[in-house]
Protein backbone atom coordinates (compact mmCIF):
# COMPACT_ATOMS: atom_id res chain seq x y z
CA UNK A 1 0.00 0.00 0.00
CA UNK A 2 2.83 2.41 0.89
CA UNK A 3 4.45 1.64 -2.44
CA UNK A 4 1.23 2.51 -4.25
CA UNK A 5 0.95 5.85 -2.47
CA UNK A 6 4.63 6.58 -3.08
CA UNK A 7 4.24 5.70 -6.72
CA UNK A 8 1.21 7.99 -7.06
CA UNK A 9 3.08 10.83 -5.31
CA UNK A 10 6.12 10.51 -7.56
CA UNK A 11 3.98 10.25 -10.68
CA UNK A 12 2.06 13.41 -9.72
CA UNK A 13 4.87 15.40 -8.10
CA UNK A 14 4.63 18.31 -10.52
CA UNK A 15 0.88 18.69 -10.08
CA UNK A 16 1.20 18.38 -6.31
CA UNK A 17 3.91 21.03 -6.32
CA UNK A 18 1.68 23.42 -8.20
CA UNK A 19 -1.26 22.76 -5.86
CA UNK A 20 0.89 23.22 -2.75
CA UNK A 21 2.40 26.40 -4.15
CA UNK A 22 -1.07 27.74 -4.96
CA UNK A 23 -2.56 27.09 -1.51
CA UNK A 24 -1.18 30.29 0.11
CA UNK A 25 -2.45 32.35 -2.82
CA UNK A 26 -5.87 30.70 -2.64
CA UNK A 27 -5.98 31.30 1.12
CA UNK A 28 -5.04 34.96 0.64
CA UNK A 29 -7.81 35.40 -1.94
CA UNK A 30 -10.36 33.80 0.40
CA UNK A 31 -9.25 36.05 3.27
CA UNK A 32 -9.44 39.11 1.01
CA UNK A 33 -12.98 38.23 -0.08
CA UNK A 34 -14.11 37.65 3.51
CA UNK A 35 -12.63 40.95 4.66
CA UNK A 36 -14.21 42.84 1.76
CA UNK A 37 -17.62 41.31 2.51
CA UNK A 38 -17.37 42.26 6.17
CA UNK A 39 -16.34 45.80 5.24
CA UNK A 40 -19.21 46.10 2.74
CA UNK A 41 -21.64 44.89 5.39
CA UNK A 42 -20.33 47.47 7.89
CA UNK A 43 -20.58 50.29 5.33
CA UNK A 44 -24.10 49.20 4.31
CA UNK A 45 -25.15 49.19 7.99
CA UNK A 46 -23.71 52.66 8.65
CA UNK A 47 -25.17 54.12 5.46
CA UNK A 48 -28.63 52.70 6.12
CA UNK A 49 -28.73 54.01 9.68
CA UNK A 50 -27.46 57.41 8.56
CA UNK A 51 -30.27 57.58 6.00
CA UNK A 52 -32.88 56.69 8.62
CA UNK A 53 -31.47 59.37 10.90
CA UNK A 54 -31.60 61.93 8.08
CA UNK A 55 -35.19 60.93 7.38
CA UNK A 56 -36.54 61.40 10.88
CA UNK A 57 -34.22 63.92 12.57
CA UNK A 58 -33.66 67.56 11.79
CA UNK A 59 -30.20 68.55 10.63
CA UNK A 60 -30.44 71.61 12.89
CA UNK A 61 -32.91 71.60 15.76
CA UNK A 62 -33.85 75.24 15.10
CA UNK A 63 -34.71 74.64 11.42
CA UNK A 64 -37.55 72.66 9.82
CA UNK A 65 -37.02 69.34 8.08
CA UNK A 66 -35.97 69.58 4.44
CA UNK A 67 -38.71 68.04 2.36
CA UNK A 68 -36.64 67.27 -0.72
CA UNK A 69 -33.95 65.65 1.40
CA UNK A 70 -36.55 63.43 3.04
CA UNK A 71 -37.93 62.49 -0.38
CA UNK A 72 -34.43 61.63 -1.62
CA UNK A 73 -33.74 59.54 1.48
CA UNK A 74 -36.99 57.62 1.06
CA UNK A 75 -36.06 56.94 -2.55
CA UNK A 76 -32.57 55.72 -1.54
CA UNK A 77 -33.99 53.29 1.00
CA UNK A 78 -35.13 51.21 -1.99
CA UNK A 79 -31.47 50.24 -2.53
CA UNK A 80 -31.12 48.38 0.77
CA UNK A 81 -32.67 45.00 0.01
CA UNK A 82 -31.30 43.43 3.19
CA UNK A 83 -33.32 45.94 5.23
CA UNK A 84 -36.60 45.74 3.26
CA UNK A 85 -38.71 44.20 6.08
CA UNK A 86 -37.77 46.88 8.61
CA UNK A 87 -37.88 49.62 5.99
CA UNK A 88 -41.48 48.70 5.23
CA UNK A 89 -42.39 48.86 8.91
CA UNK A 90 -40.62 52.21 9.31
CA UNK A 91 -42.26 53.75 6.24
CA UNK A 92 -45.72 52.50 7.19
CA UNK A 93 -45.25 53.88 10.69
CA UNK A 94 -44.04 57.22 9.38
CA UNK A 95 -46.97 57.35 6.98
CA UNK A 96 -49.28 57.15 9.98
CA UNK A 97 -47.21 59.52 12.14
CA UNK A 98 -46.90 62.13 9.39
CA UNK A 99 -50.52 61.95 8.19
CA UNK A 100 -51.36 65.39 9.60
CA UNK A 101 -47.89 66.89 9.94
CA UNK A 102 -46.75 69.98 8.07
CA UNK A 103 -48.33 72.00 5.27
CA UNK A 104 -50.75 69.91 3.16
CA UNK A 105 -48.96 70.58 -0.17
CA UNK A 106 -45.60 69.47 1.22
CA UNK A 107 -47.17 66.57 3.07
CA UNK A 108 -48.74 65.33 -0.18
CA UNK A 109 -45.34 65.19 -1.92
CA UNK A 110 -43.80 63.34 1.01
CA UNK A 111 -46.69 60.87 1.30
CA UNK A 112 -46.54 60.22 -2.43
CA UNK A 113 -42.86 59.23 -2.14
CA UNK A 114 -43.58 57.08 0.92
CA UNK A 115 -46.36 55.30 -0.99
CA UNK A 116 -44.14 54.78 -4.05
CA UNK A 117 -41.36 53.34 -1.90
CA UNK A 118 -43.74 51.04 -0.01
CA UNK A 119 -45.22 49.76 -3.27
CA UNK A 120 -41.80 49.24 -4.84
CA UNK A 121 -40.36 47.45 -1.80
CA UNK A 122 -43.42 45.23 -1.41
CA UNK A 123 -42.96 44.04 -4.99
CA UNK A 124 -39.39 43.01 -4.19
CA UNK A 125 -40.00 41.30 -0.86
Amino acid sequence: MFATIWSWLTDNAAALGIVLAALPVIWAVIQFILIRRAEAKRVRFETYHTLIKQLVERENSDQPMRLDRQIAVIFELRNFKHYFPVTLRILKGLRTDWANYGPPEKRARLMEEVDLAITDIQKKV
